[in-house]
């Protein structure tokens, strides 16, 4: 039998061009055969005997075979039958030997318009399977940050794109963008960002010119663990969240300094590089609506968590299997989202 180290080595001879051929045919095989797919399914098959019922959450289930290579359930609560995939992002897709490349296709940036001419889908397809496996991330944010946790907002302009009703002339290069535009009128989105200094982040996208108070707490309730030190700037609206949270420890610096000039353990380090990368993580998809970009900042927050992985493809996956809840947010966020005409 051939051993890695051999393949290895006939491969690090071959041209860069043929390189890349052997490893897009490789890739392609091992998509139609669906390993990736079927090893992650076996995987949360061994961490969970019988899948909970769907309908009911009833644990008194029993199998009840296969139908195209997928396990069926039936329930004893409420007698419904169901599958593996029910509830989950792959549940009534039919093209699931696509997936994997489509997975490839969203960890190298591509947008949407780009993945559809890629793999030969409609680009209503391709908005569709991207926003029912970003439907699946939610539940991968931290509970809570403990110890030292920096917080600030990253200000992005309020985006309408896609929309068909814009009660204002479109924008046509950032410069026409005007954040006072209209009295009362939102202009801006603003995303509360808590680090701690362990590196678990919880983002939230809160549509504001200035934040509140109240729309800090909207961000920030049940977040932070009590007796958690939380590190501002000196936005009064973080002093009076912090003063309705007394178990909560509160230190500010000037925004300007970055690091305090008399403690230099006391920053913004850490959420100021978070919003840098941010910016570089939304930069290749040409502008994100407002109203998708919390699932674009679950993106962000749960590329973080496997980017050490030697298997993300998989990870991908696991995620997508185990939120049963997923393709009922994906029908509740399809309900604000626009039909995309080609």
């Amino acid at each position: 039998m051939v051993t890695q180290e051999e393949v290895k080595s006939v491969f690090s001879k071959l041209s860069l061009t043929n390189q890349n051929d052997l490893l897009s045919e490789l890739l392609l095989e091992q998509e139609l055969q669906g390993k990736v797919l079927k090893e992650a399914g076996q995987e949360i098959s061994q961490r969970r005997k019988n899948k909970p019922c769907p309908h009911c959450a009833s644990v008194k289930v029993y199998k009840r075979g296969k139908q195209k290579g997928v396990q069926m359930y039936k329930c004893n609560a409420c007698s419904k039958w169901y599958s593996e995939t029910t509830g989950t992002a792959l549940y009534d897709i039919k093209l699931k030997s696509k997936w994997q490349s489509y997975l490839n296709c969203m960890e190298k940036g591509m947008p949407i318009k780009k993945i559809a001419k890629e793999l030969g889908i409609s680009i209503q397809t391709s908005f569709d399977w991207r926003h029912k496996i970003l439907s699946s991330l939610s539940q991968f944010t931290p509970g809570q940050l403990t110890d030292e946790v920096e917080c600030d907002e990253l200000e992005l302009t309020l985006n309408e794109k896609g929309s068909r009703s814009l009660d204002r002339l479109p924008r046509k290069r950032p410069s026409d963008f005007k954040r006072n535009q209209g009295k009362g009128k939102l202009t801006t989105v603003q995303v509360v960002t808590a680090i701690s200094r362990n590196g678990e982040k919880i983002l939230k996208a809160v549509e504001s010119k200035r934040l509140s108070k109240k729309e800090i707490a909207q961000a920030l309730d049940g977040v932070l663990a009590d007796d958690s030190i939380l590190i501002t700037d000196k936005h009064p609206s973080y002093k009076a969240y912090a003063n309705d949270n007394p178990s909560i420890k509160h230190k500010r610096l000037l925004a300007k300094d970055h690091v305090d000039k008399n403690d230099s353990s006391l920053h913004l380090q850490k959420v100021n590089n978070v919003h840098a990368q941010l910016r570089s993580f939304l930069r290749p998809f040409n502008g994100v609506s407002s109203k998708y970009l919390q699932n674009y900042l679950n993106w962000y927050s749960y590329v973080g968590q496997i980017q050490n992985s030697k298997t993300t493809i998989k990870q991908w996956f696991l995620a997508m299997l185990i939120t049963d809840q997923a393709y009922a947010l994906f029908e509740l966020f399809k309900q604000n989202a626009v039909i995309i005409r080609t």
